[in-house]
């Protein structure tokens, strides 16, 4: 090597004092030399007066300090008696420092905005215990900073939300947003199940107001279920504070029903003479298909709607009356009948039995009086005698009212 060096010198530069070229160098001021010696004169880099030689394994340099300074470190120790510092003015100092630091903290909030997962991730705020700071970085996503919520990895190690990465992925391009490393979505893979489990088994505390029970994070999904379920039974469900629980409304006889809903009753009561001339049962009927419609069972409200508007109302009395007399159907075969078909289609298809007598008074001549001749044994002497009753005597067989 020092034969390569008088070469490319030029020079001897071991016996000649006066030389601008040192002879004690490293290789960092060899390489220095080389890369400028054509363009930059030698001053630059090497005193002017010394005798130096050259020690390739020195740790040390007395013309650049230590190889691994920059160039301004060389320049310092070149000049001892100018080794004073370039002072830079504190306000110009702490604004480039400012904006610095300023940058940066616009980008992670971008990407904070970017991922916009307040509501459904969590916070480390939540953490029950106190773990040290560098674990609950290495447990919390790089972009939103919460706790990973289904965590992928990146090929430069990094973690990250998978809703989070996808997003930064697809605004801000396909790059870290931790360290600027080339990522697509395709070369995200889950983390080792070693670090999954790890996760599932912190304890956190359930935000929820009220409920101050630590969960492990595994199973906090499964917990807040049970609060939904609370809130969703309380919505809609009457708590009784003590006392017998109460049973279903439609589980209760119509007494009970009656005594359930009287201050309903009486509301829907006095709406209905104020607002439509005392018609309580339209009133009904119109609450009921509203309430239909609001749980999209458009089927029963579609015929609800064709039964108060005189459509599709069943079958008229005088045809159900036929029916009954064609099938030879006693009263309460009948009855059985009507009520089965109206429980199993939600519809009053068949008449009930007191519409049915009705239709028979207008529609059949069968009540005038005559007499048996001659007089029959043991036979009544009542002639008003009708298909619905049809044994003498008895006037009713079932109940007239409707069901």
């Amino acid at each position: 090597l020092p034969e390569l060096l008088a070469k490319v010198f030029k020079i001897d530069v071991r016996g000649d004092i006066d030389t601008i070229h040192p002879t004690n160098f490293c290789h960092s001021c060899w390489n220095a030399v080389q890369r400028k010696f054509s363009s930059s004169p030698c001053e630059e880099y090497f005193p002017r007066n010394g005798t130096m030689e050259w020690h390739p394994s020195k740790p040390s340099c007395e013309v650049c300090g230590t190889s691994f300074r920059g160039i301004k470190r060389k320049k310092q120790a070149l000049y001892p008696q100018m080794n004073k510092k370039l002072r830079i003015p504190a306000g110009c100092a702490t604004k480039i420092r400012r904006v610095r630091n300023t940058k940066r903290v616009n980008n992670k909030a971008l990407m904070k905005k970017i991922a916009n997962c307040n509501k459904i991730h969590l916070s480390t705020k939540i953490l029950a215990l106190d773990y040290p700071v560098d674990f609950v970085k290495s447990i919390s996503c790089q972009v939103c900073e919460h706790i990973l919520a289904d965590p992928v990895e990146t090929t430069c190690r990094h973690l990250f939300c998978r809703v989070c990465i996808l997003k930064c992925l697809k605004v801000m391009g396909s790059y870290c947003p931790a360290c600027r490393y080339p990522c697509f979505p395709t070369d995200l893979v889950s983390p080792v199940k070693s670090f999954l489990s790890i996760l599932n088994s912190l304890a956190v505390r359930c935000p929820v107001k009220g409920c101050h029970e630590e969960v492990l994070l595994g199973k906090y999904c499964h917990h807040l279920s049970i609060h939904k379920e609370v809130e969703d039974k309380e919505g809609y469900v009457y708590v009784n504070k003590g006392g017998r629980p109460r049973q279903h409304l439609l589980s209760l006889t119509r007494r009970a029903q009656k005594h359930r809903l009287r201050e309903l009753k009486l509301q829907v009561k006095a709406f209905a003479e104020k607002e439509e001339g005392g018609d309580v049962k339209s009133v009904c009927l119109t609450l009921f298909l509203l309430a239909l419609r609001a749980r999209n069972e458009h089927r029963q409200a579609d015929e609800l709607e064709a039964m108060m508007q005189g459509k599709g109302a069943g079958l008229h009395p005088a045809v159900c009356l036929a029916i009954r007399v064609n099938t030879f159907l006693s009263c309460s075969q009948y009855h059985k009948m009507y009520r089965t078909v109206k429980a199993i289609t939600g519809r009053q298809i068949f008449q009930p039995l007191h519409a049915l007598r009705t239709a028979e008074k207008s529609l059949l001549p069968g009540y005038h009086p005559f007499e048996w001749k001659p007089p029959l044994k043991n036979v009544s002497s009542n002639t008003e005698v009708g298909i619905i009753d049809g044994l003498s005597g008895i006037q009713r067989l079932v109940d007239d009212y409707p069901v």
